[in-house]
């Protein structure tokens, strides 16, 4: 059951990139420090379970599961139940790193954009009452959560 969530939680939360990336102008700032076809993974270390997707112009382009080349920033859970704790919204970024619940594999100033590009998305994503609880600060938001919700959807 952990490992379909954790699966249907990772395509959540790159669609929640590509839809906030659509929206907040702070994202936009923050995907001009990567190239075109910049290529990221998230994924569960020793397991099938992962997504790819890669900065495309001005937004995030979701890959699916397989690709051939290598991921140039890889995001890599200990376990599903680390995945899982981070996906919705148990622990925040911050804390699942200061608990090593992930590895980051690849560029380590490449990891900092996206840190802060997954602040943002975690703001949108999750109601205030959750946000305010795993952000260490509330990032200001440009556009209303619902017009993000539309671009995740849509």
């Amino acid at each position: 059951m952990k490992k379909l969530m954790v699966e249907i939680g990772l395509k959540f939360l790159v669609r929640g990139l590509i839809a906030a990336a659509k929206v907040e102008p702070a994202i936009q700032k923050e995907l001009g420090h990567y190239a075109d076809g910049f290529l990221f993974e998230l994924t569960v270390l020793n397991t099938s379970t992962k997504v790819f997707f890669e900065k495309r112009n001005d937004g995030f382009n979701y890959l699916g599961k397989h690709v051939d080349a290598p991921a140039d920033l890889s995001i890599i859970f200990k376990s599903y139940r680390a995945a899982q704790m981070l996906i919705l919204g148990q622990i925040g970024l911050h804390q699942g790193y200061a608990q090593h619940r992930f590895i980051v594999k690849g560029d380590f100033l490449k990891t900092m954009p996206l840190v802060r590009i997954l602040y943002y998305v975690e703001a949108y994503l999750f109601p205030n009452f959750i946000s305010k609880n795993i952000l260490k600060e509330q990032p200001v938001l440009s556009a209303s959560k619902g017009k993000a919700y539309f671009h995740l959807v849509f």
